[in-house]
């Protein structure tokens, strides 16, 4: 899988649409909430906090957290949304 192919796409929480890919960087409600290499290497302020496996799931502290759906947007799993404060 080709995170490149993510930027520029959106990001949702179940169905709701709350923020975008923008370069490496995720955005959240206008704010950024993590940066993400061009190998899928999630990290907030420098400190490595998950990624994106091989068939799309996105794994953070060792959970998986949701997945990156046939149009290349990150979907969040609802459960998850106040994962990292």
């Amino acid at each position: 899988m080709l995170i490149i192919d993510s930027f520029g796409k959106n990001i949702f929480i179940d169905d709701k649409l709350v923020g975008y890919i923008k370069d490496n960087e995720l955005i959240i409600s206008g704010r950024k909430f993590a940066s993400i290499t061009d190998d899928g290497i999630i990290s907030f302020d420098q400190k490595e906090l998950g990624y994106v496996d091989d068939d799309g799931s996105i794994i953070i502290n060792d959970l998986e957290v949701g997945y990156i759906d046939p149009d290349n947007n990150f979907v969040f799993y609802k459960s998850i949304a106040n994962l990292r404060k």
